[in-house]
């Protein structure tokens, strides 16, 4: 048996800024518990939404918890306390990791690189190779840690959002590299080392993972209005038994 975990992303900054937020969120699920998670969401869609076909009305950190939805939408509100609860309800596993980066900034040499051409944000919603790389060792290491504890002898099976564009390619090239062409990654035996692909829409858990990495943006760029929700998405996280000279390893982190 395995572990499922679904990988997103959310950048938060401004058109002409010279810094930006960056994360990468994963939703952890039990293989056998992932059926059960994609009914009963699509149950939720319609009773809150009306919504009854597995492709209509995919939901998204921003179309839920943007500070228009939250202020405005009571409805909105309350679908998303009740998919907190299911994910409680089913033990679902939060992490992220989330670090502020600046717009055309050199990259920093190391074991992150992909091995891609240099580039600094590629588009409105994407992020440059070097903040793809770090954020996705972060969240790999985290990912290991937990699989190691909590399901000894299993795999993680990480599943990555696809959509044939270069942030697609980027997410699993920065992935297998990091796993086949690093050091590091060689040791991590808790992760399965190939990507797994599929469309957004059609996936539970992304579109899961996808509000966690914006309500763990916008909260670490200072947005009060998420402190409420970032708090249940940070109750779910993953917290490591073990510590080190009094430090705690879990699932969601800020890069200083």
């Amino acid at each position: 048996m395995s572990v499922l975990v679904f990988v997103e992303q959310g950048r938060l900054g401004s058109s002409g800024a010279t810094e930006y937020y960056a994360t990468v969120a994963g939703a952890a699920i039990e293989e056998v518990a992932y059926d059960d998670f994609s009914r009963k969401l699509l149950r939720l869609k319609e009773r809150f939404f009306k919504r009854k076909g597995v492709a209509d009305y995919p939901i998204k950190g921003r179309l839920l918890l943007s500070g228009r939805a939250l202020s405005a939408n009571f409805r909105k509100v309350e679908f998303v306390k009740e998919l907190f609860s299911l994910c409680r309800l089913l033990k679902i596993t939060s992490f992220s990791t989330t670090k502020k980066f600046s717009v055309g900034a050199a990259a920093q040499p190391g074991v992150f690189a992909t091995g891609l051409p240099k580039s600094a944000v590629l588009d409105s919603n994407g992020y440059s190779e070097e903040a793809i790389s770090i954020l996705l060792a972060y969240l790999i290491e985290r990912v290991n840690s937990f699989m190691l504890e909590n399901h000894p002898g299993q795999v993680a099976k990480l599943i990555f959002r696809t959509e044939e564009t270069s942030q697609d390619y980027l997410r699993g090239h920065a992935f297998l590299n990091f796993i086949y062409g690093t050091r590091f990654g060689g040791g991590f035996h808790g992760i399965l080392g190939a990507p797994l692909l599929m469309p957004s829409a059609l996936s539970a858990g992304l579109q899961l993972a996808d509000i966690f990495a914006y309500a763990a943006n916008r909260y670490h760029a200072g947005f009060r209005d998420i402190v409420e929700f970032y708090q249940e998405i940070a109750d779910m996280q993953f917290i490591s038994a073990i510590s080190k000279d009094e430090y705690e390893l879990k699932g969601m982190n800020l890069i200083e």
